[in-house]
């Protein structure tokens, strides 16, 4: 319960941290700045292999979700989670804060960086099982900026994707997603 609390309260900083910094700012404006003991570290775990054109990706986005009484459409990116998110979490705006895609590597671990402030790092392995329908095993690790918030086991599988429910935030809530993209 207290580790529930406490994730709550650092998604909450989080979140005002990312609402000051540009509440209107297209995602891909945004820069990241990261210590440079760290760029090294995610230029060695990310080094992609030179891959074919069928090798799976794992994409992530944070999302301000907010009620509004003239929505606006969500961006091309969300279209496909739209009506699931709105089923889910109520509600009818949906806003791309950031996101990113990374060709899964197995034997290694990839950094995901869905904003400014959110990290995720994430060890994939093939699932075995029938009901994964072809998708992944994920050891999740979720970072606001450099201090790890949870850590995680989680199965994916393409077409499935997993939505991470974070604090309130202003007039909405930040959501976290996750999808295997073939």
């Amino acid at each position: 319960m207290l580790r529930s609390v406490l994730f709550l309260a650092l998604l909450a900083l989080a979140c005002a941290a990312v609402l000051r910094a540009a509440p209107d700012a297209p995602a891909s404006s945004q820069a990241v700045t990261v210590s440079q003991e760290k760029t090294v570290a995610l230029a060695a775990s990310t080094r992609e292999k030179s891959a074919s054109k069928n090798q799976d990706k794992i994409w992530s986005a944070l999302v301000f979700a907010s009620n509004e009484s003239n929505p606006k459409e969500a961006p091309a990116e969300l279209r496909e989670f739209a009506p699931k998110l709105k089923r889910i979490f109520g509600y009818n705006q949906f806003e791309l804060k950031g996101s990113t895609a990374k060709p899964i590597d197995a034997d290694g671990e990839s950094w995901l960086v869905p904003s400014n402030n959110f990290w995720l790092s994430v060890r994939a392995r093939r699932a075995l099982s029938k009901e994964a329908r072809g998708g992944y095993l994920l050891d999740v690790h979720l970072y606001l900026n450099e201090r790890p918030l949870v850590a995680t086991e989680t199965k994916l599988a393409p077409g499935s994707p997993l939505f991470i429910r974070g604090p309130a935030c202003g007039k909405g809530q930040l959501i976290i997603v996750l999808q295997v993209q073939r």
